[in-house]
């Protein structure tokens, strides 16, 4: 996942140029409530324009950045489908792994409006100085009705640009967290005894199948697969039977990067083997099954 993490900070540092600038010209209200994003988890604030802020040095810039995002705004949009297996990948495992949602299937719809409001964004700041050159006062007592509701959509946009980047920014740290502590730095070894069902599905799925989640499995460095592969069938079937595996008709053997949900905490097993356990359905790289 290391390239999905690169793009996504390289994606967010993008705009953190607009947001600071934006930032400039805007002060902070609330946090929303109602927002859509919000709803989802995501901490989204409300901002009004400082009318002592404004002056066309500021506008020039921002303006200038909003220009040059927009300038490659293709190549972002094909960046970010480049990515879509890895996203769905990704979004799959953390929510077996959370229960939760990271909300992937938002990035591409965000970012192609957000796009759109830099355009409208562009509009209004070509506006603003074609105002401020005429001669405006910018102070709220001195607006006319028309001039305010030209500040409101003014703030409208610039509020959709910064819900776009505080919804990155929190994706992207949501990730970077998520592959920290859900992930080893190279894959372990484990293994797992299973009913001829179950089996089928994993071979099938090359995923974790199992009636129970989380799904105990059992450690598996090569000396303990060693030592089974070298068991008769009936070995076998005695040695999981100690631990109360009635049904060990079939063994797996797989890899995976993903810690174990006890990762610090194996259960030791009266058979000798440490005890493991998934997410029912996460998927692992299979190494031998029989």
């Amino acid at each position: 996942m290391e390239e999905l993490e690169n793009f996504l900070t390289k994606l967010y540092n993008e705009f953190k140029e607009s947001e600071a600038l934006l930032h400039g010209i805007l002060k902070e209200e609330k946090k929303l409530e109602e927002d859509i994003l919000t709803k989802k988890g995501f901490i989204i604030r409300s901002y009004s324009l400082n009318y002592s802020k404004i002056d066309l040095s500021q506008l020039d810039k921002l303006l200038s950045e909003l220009e040059r995002i927009l300038s490659f705004e293709v190549v972002l949009q094909e960046q970010l489908n480049e990515h879509v297996v890895s996203l769905n990948k990704i979004e799959a495992e953390y929510s077996k792994i959370t229960k939760k949602r990271l909300h992937s299937d938002l990035l591409q719809k965000e970012l192609k409006d957000v796009l759109d409001y830099f355009n409208l964004m562009i509009t209004r700041i070509k506006q603003l100085k074609k105002m401020l050159e005429d001669g405006l006062r910018l102070h709220p007592k001195a607006l006319g009705r028309d001039t305010e509701i030209f500040f409101a959509s003014f703030e409208q946009i610039a509020n959709k640009i910064l819900r776009f980047v505080h919804f990155l920014e929190q994706f992207t740290r949501n990730i970077l967290l998520f592959e920290r502590e859900a992930y080893y730095p190279e894959p372990r070894t484990y293994g797992r005894a299973m009913s001829s069902h179950e089996f089928k599905e994993t071979i099938s799925s090359k995923c974790l199948s199992s009636g129970k989640d989380p799904t105990p499995v059992f450690d598996a460095p090569a000396f303990v697969i060693n030592r089974i592969n070298s068991m008769p069938k009936d070995e076998i079937k005695n040695f999981f039977a100690q631990i109360g595996v009635e049904v060990a008709i079939h063994i797996v053997f797989f890899r995976t990067k993903i810690k174990p949900v006890n990762f610090d905490r194996p259960i030791p097993q009266s058979n000798g083997l440490r005890e493991y356990k998934f997410p029912k359905g996460i998927d692992i790289e299979l190494l031998e099954a029989a």
